[in-house]
């Protein structure tokens, strides 16, 4: 092989040398100090665990030469929380508040940077069935960004599931054909698809600025108990950051989490920072073990992009 050959790196791989090492060793540092003082208790997974406990297989696999087993390098840190929900958690106290730092590694990735490398920076509520603890996990993470990113931001806002929910209260067939219209944001096709509720369906796509008007037209032609559940949870989150962050922008894509083969569910949000195309911060509800739980996630990969 030759020489320079021998000093290349995968693609997707990096290091971090003097200055930049430095500065996401501060920022890092800096988070998971303000989440241990909000009561939320580290916990460090390993970087290896048995297949067998990952879902997906963007993941790279060893052979354990122990116990003969496929091991995984892990490509997500949540999943080995509920590993440890089953095992060394199990006798813990509900709500158990965790936060985590770690390197995950993805065999591809279909980005444009193409990064494989990437460090997950979060905070998870696990055991919470009450909407405060959304509140809780956007309001830690709309603190902590701009002190480690001083850049403008915004929050998105999705309501998974809500595309079916309110399609079965208006009657309207959930065909593939009338998703990809939701989908690709095709109006003509949707209006068609979608007969007298067309109009209210249209708005839902394009209207992203104005929430309290949006649910008010959307509780005019639906009224059912868990639309006005699911809409009054968007607006609690519309009213913090209204309040609390009036330098953070906020908009909504009602149906947009619906598409992304999320796992979360009820509510879930994406955080972006101007002009740059993936989200900073991810998070959302989400069962766990049968058990509801609310976190968010920051990449630190992309941080240092900014």
């Amino acid at each position: 092989m030759k020489k320079n050959q021998q000093n290349l790196l995968p693609v997707g791989f990096y290091d971090l040398l003097f200055d930049e090492a430095e500065e996401n060793h501060k920022k890092i540092n800096l988070a998971i100090d303000y989440f241990l003082n909000c009561n939320y208790r580290l916990i460090k997974t390993p970087l290896v665990e048995f297949a067998d406990n990952f879902q997906d297989t963007n993941y790279f696999l060893l052979s354990d030469v122990i116990s003969g087993k496929n091991m995984a390098l892990r490509n997500d840190i949540t999943l080995q929380i509920s590993r440890l929900l089953n095992s060394r958690l199990r006798n813990e106290e509900l709500p158990l508040r965790l936060c985590y730092v770690g390197d995950v590694l993805l065999t591809k990735s279909n980005e444009l940077y193409a990064d494989r490398q990437s460090t997950q920076l979060g905070i998870e509520i696990i055991g919470c069935d009450k909407d405060q603890s959304n509140l809780e996990i956007i309001y830690i993470i709309l603190q902590i960004l701009p002190q480690i990113l001083p850049k403008e931001l915004l929050i998105e806002i999705s309501l998974p599931n809500f595309l079916e929910i309110l399609c079965q209260d208006l009657n309207i067939a959930l065909s593939d054909d009338f998703i990809d219209a939701v989908r690709q944001k095709n109006i003509s096709t949707l209006q068609k698809l979608s007969g007298k509720n067309g109009g209210l369906l249209s708005e839902i796509v394009l209207q992203n600025n104005n929430l309290e008007e949006l649910s008010q037209k959307i509780l005019s032609q639906s009224n059912s108990p868990k639309i006005v559940q699911i809409l009054q949870r968007a607006l609690e989150v519309n009213d913090l950051v209204g309040e609390k962050f009036p330098n953070i922008k906020i908009c909504f894509d009602l149906f947009g989490d619906n598409f992304n083969n999320s796992y979360h569910k009820d509510i879930a949000f994406d955080v972006f920072c101007k002009n740059f195309p993936y989200p900073i911060a991810r998070g959302g509800r989400y069962k766990i073990n049968n058990i509801d739980a609310v976190g968010a996630t920051i990449y630190m990969n992309y941080l240092r992009k900014l």
